[in-house]
């Protein structure tokens, strides 16, 4: 099992006044659990280790952004993870895209998208339809 910290469920919110010097267009996320403001909880320099991955993840526990530096990170709407075991050397192309399964604390590819491919007898039969309306054979 992976060596995990969920720093918790994130959401977008503009707050009643801008900080001093922020742009007009500046985007706020607060964690859920107890409206931390994600600039002070990342900017505090005492809530990530600086050697650990920091991970967001979107709707249906999918991995969006993976780096070393948490101020890469924008949450949104969604989650931050931080792994503490990791020993590869591109942390993206390692979890990007990955889901995340909590019970498991583990990352897996998506599934596959399932084609269905058509019978021999559906493919002659669309064959004959277009024969049949380009009034050949």
């Amino acid at each position: 099992m992976m060596d995990i910290k969920d720093h918790g469920d994130w959401r977008r919110y503009k707050p009643a006044q801008l900080p001093k010097d922020a742009p007009a267009n500046t985007m706020f996320s607060r964690r859920t659990s107890d409206h931390a403001d994600w600039y002070d909880y990342v900017n505090s320099g005492t809530n990530f280790a600086i050697s650990s991955i920091k991970l967001t993840l979107r709707a249906g526990n999918i991995v969006g952004a993976a780096v070393t530096d948490p101020t890469l990170l924008f949450p949104g709407d969604g989650s931050v993870l931080e792994v503490f075991d990791y020993a590869g050397s591109d942390p993206q192309a390692d979890f990007g895209m990955k889901i995340y399964d909590p019970a498991a604390r583990t990352f897996h590819d998506p599934p596959s998208p399932i084609m269905e491919s058509p019978t021999m007898t559906e493919l002659m039969e669309r064959i004959a339809a277009l024969e049949a309306k380009l009034g050949g054979a």
